[in-house]
This record gives C-alpha cells, sequence and structure tokens, in this order.
C-alpha cells in the first residue's frame, strides 16, 4: 500500500466501491446542492494553528469574552469538518476535488483555495494562458466569481478516480503529453511520488434547471500525501473563439442586469450622460466632442491648472482667471468624487493590510467563522474577499478626468455583496451529519485586519471626509465671493457674478457639463452606502438618519457619513460584541415590531 495505512478503505478518500461516483446533483435531484456546517476547534490566534494541524496532545485554550482569549477576541473557529449531503461524509473524508467544486459552488473562495497546492498548475482551455501557482488562482478564481451570479453551480455528473505509479516532469523528454513545451511545469520540481488521477464529467445549472453549452470535463491530478490539487485541467464545450476574459465580462454584466433590475438607472444614465454631455448637438450649448473649438480645449487646460485652488490661492503664474463659480463647482466636483474613496472596502483581496505571506491562505479559510466562550459563533457579514469587474481605484482616478463617465460603468457593473445570515440555510442536521447546528450564529463586522491597506488608511481614515469637506466649504465661498476684482463683490452684496456666470452656461458646453455631472452625483451618492453599512455588521433599522443624510443631502450628507460612520473593529483588541449584538437587536425590534433589518426572520438566531 503506497499510501501508508493498514486498511486504505478506512482512511483513503479515493477508495470507493466503484470508480465512477455520481455526486451533487446526481444523487438528490436538480438543484439538490449539498450543504456546509462545522464542528468548531479553538485556537490562540491566527499564527498559532500549525501548517499540518493541531500537535498530538496540545491542550487547546477556550475564547471569546471574559474567556482565555487575547483581549477578549474570540478565537478561530476551525472548519474541519464540513458535512456532505450527499451522504453524510464529513468534508475532509472527500477527495480534494469534490471539495474544490463543493466550495466553489458556496462561492466560498478561500476554501476552495485550500484545496490546491503552492505550486498548483492550472488550466483552464477558455483562457490563453495556464494559471501558473496559487497566486495566480486566486486571481482568477476572484474574478470568474465575481462575473458568474451565484446562480450558477457546477453538477458533477461522475467521477472517475485512478492511480499513477508515477508521476514524471513534463519537461522530461520521455514524458508523452501535449503540454510538452510549456516554459513551466505544473508539478513540484523533481516530484516522482504517486499521484491520483481524478476525471470529472460536470454541468451547469441555475435555478432554471441545466444551462446550454455550460458543459465539460476536467483532469486533476492530486498528491494523496496532502489531499492537494497539483495539476488541473478544464475542458468546457468548444467555442469557435476562446473569449476567456471578454466572455466573462460581458456575462457579468448581463446577468447583473437581469438578476438586479436596479442596476438598469445607472446603466441607462451612463448611456443618456455619454450622448448628451460629449456626442450630442442641440440639447447642451457649444459642439459635440469631436467639433469642439480650440477655445474650449483652452478653457479644459485652464481650469486643470487651478486643481483644487492651488495655483490661484498661491498666486503662481500658471494659475488662470476663469469665472469663479465654474472653478468652485470644478473643483467641487473633484472632491465630491475623491469622496467615493472612503468605499475602498468595497473590494478586498483577503491580503489585509500586512501583505500575503506563506499562511496567508490559511488564516482566509480560518477567519471565516469564529466561536466566544457562549458558544456563539460569529460570521463575517460579507464574504472575506471581494473583487468588482471595474477597480474602484482606477474609477476614482478617471472620475478626477471625466467624472460620471467613470462613475457610472462602476455602480452597474460592481458586485453587490454576499451577506451572511444567522440562520444557517443549509441545515442538514436530519442526514446524520457532524454540523453544530444547535450553536447560535450572529453577524459580526468586519476587522480592520481583513481590509487592504488603501482601505484601511485612506478609505477608514475620519479626515478624509473632514479635508474634502473643507474643500467643499472653500469652494462654495470661492464660487461666491472669489476673485473680487476681476469679477465684482460677493453674490450676497450684487448678483453680477451670478449673471455672468448665467451668461457662460448659456453658452459654453464644460460649464454645462458641470452642472450635469451636479445632478448625478446627487442622485447616486448614496449607492454604496447601504452596503457599506452591513459590511460593519449593522442592522438596517440602526441610524437611519445618518444614512439618509448621507444618501439625500448632496456632498455634505456624505461627508459628514465618512467621519460619523461606526469603525471597523481591530480583532486584536477587545470588542464588546454583546453590547453591539443588544444594540442591533434592538434597533430591529423597536423599528420593525420583531425580527427584520438586516433580512427579517432569515437572521434569527438559532438555538
Amino acid at each position: 500500500n503506497p499510501y501508508g495505512s493498514a486498511d486504505p478503505r478506512a482512511s483513503d478518500p479515493y477508495n470507493r466501491d466503484s470508480d465512477f461516483i455520481n455526486t451533487n446533483g446526481a444523487r438528490g435531484g436538480r438543484n439538490s446542492r449539498s450543504t456546509l456546517d462545522v464542528t468548531s476547534r479553538n485556537f490562540d490566534d491566527f499564527d498559532d494553528v500549525p501548517r499540518g494541524g493541531i500537535p498530538p496532545g496540545r491542550r487547546l485554550r477556550p475564547g471569546g469574552v471574559g474567556g482565555g482569549g487575547i483581549g477578549g477576541v474570540p478565537q478561530i473557529y476551525r472548519r474541519d469538518f464540513i458535512d456532505s449531503v450527499a451522504d453524510g461524509r464529513s468534508f475532509n473524508s472527500l477527495t480534494a476535488v469534490e471539495q474544490y467544486f463543493e466550495a466553489w459552488n458556496r462561492r466560498n473562495i478561500p476554501l476552495a483555495l485550500s484545496c490546491f497546492d503552492d505550486n498548483v498548475y492550472y488550466d483552464d482551455t477558455q483562457f490563453s494562458e495556464p494559471f501558473d501557482g496559487k497566486d495566480k488562482l486566486a486571481d482568477h478564481l476572484l474574478y470568474v466569481a465575481d462575473c458568474l451570479p451565484d446562480s450558477f453551480y457546477y453538477v458533477v455528473d461522475e467521477l472517475s478516480v485512478g492511480r499513477s505509479a508515477n508521476s514524471r516532469r513534463r519537461d522530461e523528454a520521455s514524458s508523452p503529453t501535449f503540454q510538452l513545451g510549456r516554459s513551466r511545469v505544473a508539478q513540484v520540481a523533481g516530484r516522482r511520488s504517486p499521484t491520483i488521477s481524478i476525471g470529472a464529467l460536470w454541468h451547469i445549472e441555475n435555478e432554471f434547471g441545466p444551462l446550454p453549452f455550460a458543459r465539460g470535463c476536467s483532469f486533476f491530478k492530486v498528491d494523496p500525501n496532502t489531499n492537494l490539487i497539483v495539476e488541473a485541467y478544464d475542458f468546457p464545450e468548444p467555442a469557435v473563439f476562446k473569449t476567456g476574459s471578454t466572455g466573462l465580462k460581458i456575462l457579468s454584466v448581463a446577468s447583473k442586469l437581469v438578476r438586479e433590475p436596479k442596476r438598469w438607472f445607472p446603466f441607462l444614465a451612463w448611456i443618456t450622460y455619454v450622448y448628451i454631455v460629449f456626442f450630442s448637438n442641440g440639447i447642451l450649448p457649444g459642439k459635440d466632442i469631436f467639433h469642439s473649438d480650440p477655445k474650449t480645449w483652452a478653457e479644459v487646460q485652464d481650469l486643470s491648472f487651478n486643481f483644487m485652488f492651488i495655483a490661484p490661492a498661491t498666486h503662481m503664474p500658471t494659475a488662470a482667471k476663469l469665472n469663479p463659480v465654474l472653478e468652485g463647482i470644478f473643483n467641487g466636483l473633484l472632491a465630491w468624487a475623491f469622496m467615493f474613496a472612503g468605499f475602498l472596502s468595497d473590494e478586498r483581496s483577503g491580503v489585509g493590510p500586512y501583505g500575503k505571506d506563506v499562511r496567508y491562505y490559511e488564516r482566509m479559510v480560518l477567519n471565516q467563522e469564529q466561536v466566544l466562550d457562549n458558544g456563539i459563533v460569529l460570521v463575517p457579514p460579507v464574504s472575506i474577499t471581494k473583487k468588482n469587474l471595474i477597480g474602484l481605484v482606477p474609477t476614482i482616478v478617471g472620475m478626477q478626468f471625466l467624472t460620471c463617465a467613470f462613475l457610472l460603468p462602476y455602480l452597474f457593473c460592481r458586485t453587490s455583496e454576499r451577506y451572511s445570515s444567522e440562520v444557517d440555510f443549509f441545515d442538514n442536521g436530519g442526514r446524520g451529519g457532524r454540523g453544530q447546528l444547535d450553536r447560535p450564529r450572529r453577524i459580526r463586522p468586519l476587522y480592520r485586519e481583513e481590509l487592504d491597506r488603501p482601505a484601511l488608511v485612506l478609505g477608514e481614515s475620519k479626515g478624509l471626509g473632514v479635508l474634502l469637506g473643507a474643500i467643499g466649504i472653500f469652494a462654495l465661498y470661492w464660487g461666491f465671493a472669489g476673485r473680487p476684482e476681476d469679477f465684482g463683490p460677493p453674490i450676497w452684496v450684487s448678483d453680477k457674478r451670478a449673471v455672468e456666470f448665467m451668461k457662460l452656461l448659456d453658452k459654453d458646453r464644460v460649464a454645462a457639463g458641470f452642472v450635469v455631472d451636479l445632478w448625478v452625483f446627487g442622485i447616486f451618492q448614496g449607492w454604496l452606502i447601504d452596503d457599506d453599512w452591513k459590511r460593519r455588521g449593522r442592522s438596517m433599522q440602526e441610524e437611519k438618519f445618518l444614512r439618509n443624510v448621507a444618501k439625500f443631502v448632496p456632498f455634505f450628507g456624505l461627508a459628514s457619513y465618512l467621519v460619523f460612520r461606526p469603525k471597523y473593529p481591530s480583532s486584536k483588541e477587545g470588542f464588546d460584541y454583546e453590547g453591539f449584538f443588544n444594540s442591533r437587536d434592538r434597533a430591529r425590534d423597536r423599528n420593525n415590531g420583531g425580527w427584520g433589518g438586516f433580512g427579517g426572520d432569515r437572521f434569527r438566531d438559532r438555538y
């Protein structure tokens, strides 16, 4: 027995009565995806867990509020056993391939990545290049998870499991493989140990049944010593062209528009905005972008020189003397656009502020569920990882040049948050699983350690709202009273500058475009508020006044929200979970006459 066990049938997940194994939909019929639940083990902190698990004889200390944890912080809730609806086997008893498909159907990317070796070679033949190493595979899985709707899931029709006596490097001359000649060998250099070969026949379904042109097969090589996938190939139904990421992007936008009809609002607003501001003639004063005269481009250049009032305020020689109302609107729009940096937590790589180290993927899995000493299981309010089709940082940079032409595509293309539940929707206790379904689950806030560094340093800085709010106040002052020597006394003394601006607005395309931007920003500034509030683990019935101010008071309401919104707690500091939960529950009871707030009875504690 090359696998080191006297009874391979008892310990080897690959030794089955038959070489062909039906999983997922084949056993339970359509849409009977298996479910996941957990039993717990507590650890002192993230870095206390050795890569190979807990050493024999090690005593585990309970954590949690008032417990043996560090600073009252709840300790790690390890997902060692996750039940499968298919036959009641624990998650760790499944093959690595079954684990991967199970985790992917849950869109649990950290758990899916835990099924792969660090040096995995993954070749999805829809894409022009393979994914070499777990880092590149992680980026790929996050990207695909963003593009595909949550309703799309794999149904594995059959698995064929076999063993190979030796595993050769693909770059050896004696290795008969169509991959000969690739610059990168998938397996670890020099690996010659036996591997498990697994073939999977699958198709993709949604809530309406199997999807057309969505069948395929995959081939995996698994290291039996670690039960990790070291090599993988996907062969979907052939296409004339390898659309790769382009096809996924089109599918992503289309599916989001279909599943969330509210996205049509920014989508149609974007089409209307681009046409009116850049290509129309007769709707706004001036000519379209293809027939703009040199005077218009000179005006744009002069406004750029007066960026954030630096040049005129310091009397620099490059400062152009433009209408102060136009300058005030221009710089106010730039400050308004930069205010969206307060939502940088809308994207999360899972790396955190400290970068990617050797324990990165392990911590991502371990940090998804935690347990307090009173038995309450804490889950994050949203996925720890989230990637948008269009990045927020490039969007904010683009907004400094073309404002709403960049904002609106981000709003209708971004990935909505996948919210956690305080009820285990996939309760399958009656099937003989080992899950802890009697444990109450509670939504906790995201931790600061789960945010990327830009979101933590810039996005969560209260100074951002204060600074940009001050720029907005100065923009108002500049428009009302700036350049008195050239444009007359303040607007409250004389209406001269207001009359001059109205004359400019009647003939100037740039000024008219800025007014359109003000309207669009005012309408859509609150689009990200609710998701940001839920990331902080808050009920939608809490602090309605603050959120309504952020949504409906132009500019200054959003600045106020960035200053007064709740902070993300740290996992390394004490946090009053009991007070946090009680406050949220009181808000839900007071506003709903019972449970609701975060999503109605779905989020009631389960005892």
